[in-house]
């Protein structure tokens, strides 16, 4: 039951990682899933030009960023004990130490990621900007 919750929280924040947004006509923030041929509204209230729609195309950095994403989840899952023991009833002295330096270094790495190629969507859950 852990591993199908962490999973499925780890697959949602992969996905939350591909959605944008924008200002339609009425100025209504709209969201939608970006894919290889550009942005796909999920509530399909609206519709993009293809030349604006081709904007918000996936691209590599975005994978990237879904996958740090869901990197930076499993750290902070195994900062948790109560998971940590699910997974790890009595781990061996190596393996503790790995479950402990493991979600730092992730958190070091990720976050030089972050800072060196920010994203540029803004999805569910993420502010939009003026622009």
């Amino acid at each position: 039951m852990t591993a199908a919750l962490v999973s499925l929280c780890g697959a949602s924040c992969f996905l939350l990682c591909l959605t944008d947004s924008f200002r339609d006509n009425k100025r209504n923030i709209c969201y939608g899933l970006a894919t290889l041929r550009g942005l796909w509204v999920i509530d399909g209230s609206t519709t993009l030009p293809p030349q604006l729609s081709a904007k918000y195309r996936l691209k590599f950095i975005d994978f990237m960023h879904a996958v740090m994403s869901v990197l930076v989840f499993a750290a902070i899952a195994l900062f948790d004990q109560n998971v940590v023991n699910c997974f790890f009833p009595a781990p061996s002295n190596e393996t503790q130490e790995i479950l402990t330096a493991l979600p730092v270094g992730i958190g070091v790495f990720s976050g030089m990621f972050f800072v060196t190629f920010p994203t540029q969507r803004h999805g569910i859950g993420f502010p939009l900007s003026t622009n």
